[in-house]
């Protein structure tokens, strides 16, 4: 199969775009362009695709149409475009009519343009799609400026000139049109291009490693695609679009997402509409509103947001999660694994085909949260499942709005056989290119044939070079809580005083008492303060808990009204609380003799998961000499002419000063 991707763009795309730097520039901001590009770049296109299929209609059902009644032709043919494209366009004008009726009464006729089209609902209640489209593309909050400052008139005719008809624009060459366009924008308004844009290459590797060229994909066969984190839907198309070149261009690929910003949501569903995708995009916040509570999905794939606090939604999110963070919560000033346990959700029953997530995560999710908390335990749930099959560490700066380091997690629930098991980290931080010119923080790039070896890396499946293969234990570790006796500084063991209660339940087992001694610690009538000394039974649970060497205890006895509290002061190690992190597959006892120098006493573990992924790439370099380091210090003091490097001494006798 050819690659779709060779199709030229450059000419719709660079008209359109000389649109908003001819006619927008000096009135609107740079970045209030795409509000008024990307709307008037669908209600183009559709208008053309009205066009073109009203023509049809007229071919066919001209006779009938001529003998029908302006209003009944006018139904007729509404009713066939719902039927045929699902849209409409009943305001009676179009953009080249708008341009016809001058400029005198342009904003009002433009407004009844857009108000004009309407989608096909499945029943009446539902949302009008392209009126929601148009709603919260910010259109509209602009037209006032663009006819104050007379270049209403001037958009409406620049987009008549712009010609794209279906004969002439294929929906896979529109939407590479308007994909060209939002790559654009993000670019020149890099600083906030990261909220909803991912660098083409990032989405490129995580679609080809989720191996669904793999599988054998029948024609007219269903595969389910899910973003709940969409943006502007470059992932889902990118998802799909791998599966008609690679895999089976006749596959029924459906296209589902969610996203909370209103202008993106827009975005995408224009972008879905001029591709005409077989697509559901939810409008929403997915946290707090799952926009597909009933759908298990075959492919997830997602660039959520990460380091953003949710503590003042958890309550909420949590009132309406419907069991999809039970598992474990991340701590509230970074909710970005919510996303990840949302998407475990969505996960098939393996016995039904499975599910596959690739997922981008900075790098607190893999270490962050102490044992026993939320990040751990949502960890220990992924790899004791067996679901997590990589991680690729990727270069630094490769997003526009974050320099940091970033991963890619795959995670399925139908691994091969040889992956059962096992984890492959991929170290892909040096496979990059520098670009020729920054965007924001996006300084790098990775290269197509450096995103094929990483591809490559994977599907070897070895362990070699940046390729890591670990067992799932191999990420799991003990907390173990311990206790330490304090030495002096001679090495004997410290003690100190402690009160103690001395259960009257117990002084038979404690104390080496008669019955009447005994008997008389319980008496209660005489209330006068007495202390009573006694022998220790040295095998009693009171002296090995409190590990005392006494040998005899003074009791105090106090009476106060008709309640009898017997204490004593007792000499007892002093003791300190510690704890040690465990290899898993270590001997826990073994661990502790070797590690620990104080006496020590087991008191309590936890089981945990992290993955410390720059120390399983750590590769030691040692020091410089020291004559080196020495005579560089000398050549800094003394500069180097040679270099033209001004030394401390040479400045300091031009200041007419010595040192």
């Amino acid at each position: 199969m050819s690659n779709k991707r060779d199709i030229d763009v450059s000419k719709e795309a660079g008209l359109i775009w000389q649109v908003a730097n001819d006619v927008l520039r000096d009135i609107f901001q740079r970045t209030e362009y795409p509000d008024i590009i990307y709307p008037m770049v669908l209600i183009r296109r559709l208008e053309c695709v009205l066009e073109s299929e009203i023509n049809e209609i007229e071919k066919k059902f001209g006779d009938g149409i001529s003998k029908m009644t302006d209003t009944a032709a006018a139904k007729f043919i509404n009713d066939q475009l719902y039927s045929r494209v699902g849209f409409s366009n009943d305001s009676g004008f179009t953009l080249q009519g708008l341009k016809d009726e001058g400029e005198k009464s342009i904003k009002n006729n433009f407004i009844s343009y857009l108000n004009g089209f309407h989608s096909k609902k499945a029943k009446d209640d539902d949302k009008d799609k392209i009126q929601d489209v148009i709603k919260f593309s910010g259109i509209r909050k602009h037209v006032d400026k663009l006819n104050t400052n007379n270049i209403l008139y001037s958009v409406i005719e620049e987009f008549t000139n712009i010609h794209l008809e279906p004969e002439t624009v294929s929906n896979i060459k529109m939407g590479y049109v308007f994909e060209e366009l939002v790559r654009r924008f993000s670019e020149a308004n890099n600083s906030e291009a990261g909220e909803h844009y991912t660098p083409r290459e990032v989405i490129d590797l995580m679609t080809h490693m989720l191996d669904i060229d793999q599988r054998k994909l029948k024609d007219g066969e269903l595969v389910t695609i899910y973003d709940p984190a969409c943006g502007t839907g470059g992932m889902l198309t990118a998802l799909k679009e791998f599966i008609e070149v690679n895999v089976n261009d006749k596959a029924n690929v459906r296209l589902y997402g969610q996203e909370v910003n209103d202008k993106t949501w827009s975005i995408c569903e224009a972008d879905l509409m001029i591709k005409g995708e077989d697509a559901k995009v939810v409008n929403g916040d997915t946290l707090f509103e799952d926009g597909f509570p009933d759908e298990k999905f075959d492919y997830m794939i997602s660039n959520p947001p990460y380091g953003k606090s949710w503590s003042k939604i958890k309550k909420k999110v949590m009132a309406v999660s419907n069991g999809r963070f039970n598992i474990a919560q991340p701590r509230t000033s970074d909710g970005q694994l919510l996303f990840t346990l949302h998407m475990l959700s969505k996960m098939k029953d393996p016995k039904k085909g499975g599910s596959a997530i690739a997922i981008v995560h900075n790098g607190s999710p893999l270490f962050s949260g102490d044992a026993g908390g939320g990040e751990s335990t949502i960890r220990q749930h992924i790899i004791e499942n067996d679901m997590l099959e990589t991680i690729v560490a990727l270069p630094t700066n490769l997003f526009y709005n974050t320099g940091i380091a970033t991963y890619i997690w795959i995670v399925r629930n139908n691994k091969t056989a040889e992956r059962k098991g096992k984890i492959q980290l991929i170290n892909a931080i040096d496979f990059w290119k520098p670009m020729k010119k920054s965007l924001g923080d996006k300084r790098r790039f990775i290269a197509d044939p450096d995103v094929q070896k990483i591809v490559q890396i994977h599907k070897d499946f070895k362990d070699e070079g940046v390729s890591k293969i670990y067992d799932l234990d191999d990420f799991a570790y003990r907390k173990v809580t311990i206790e330490l006796e304090e030495l002096d500084e001679e090495g004997n063991q410290l003690f100190e005083k402690k009160e103690v209660t001395v259960a009257q339940n117990a002084l038979a087992q404690i104390l080496k008492a008669t019955p009447e001694q005994i008997k008389a610690l319980k008496d209660k009538k005489n209330t006068k303060q007495a202390s009573f000394s006694f022998e220790l039974k040295k095998d009693s649970d009171f002296v090995i808990k409190n590990r005392t060497k006494d040998k005899t205890i003074e009791v105090i006895k106090v009476v106060d009204g008709n309640k009898l509290k017997l204490t004593a002061f007792i000499n007892v190690p002093v003791i300190v609380k510690d704890t040690e992190i465990i290899p898993w597959k270590d001997d826990a006892n073994k661990w502790l003799n070797k590690e620990v120098e104080k006496k020590w006493t087991y008191v309590s573990e936890k089981k945990g998961y992290e993955v410390p992924f720059t120390r399983e790439f750590y590769v030691y370099q040692p020091l410089r000499e020291l004559e080196e380091v020495l005579e560089e210090f000398g050549s800094l003091e003394k500069g180097n002419k040679d270099k033209g490097i001004i030394g401390n001494e040479q400045l300091l006798n031009e200041l007419g000063l010595q040192l």
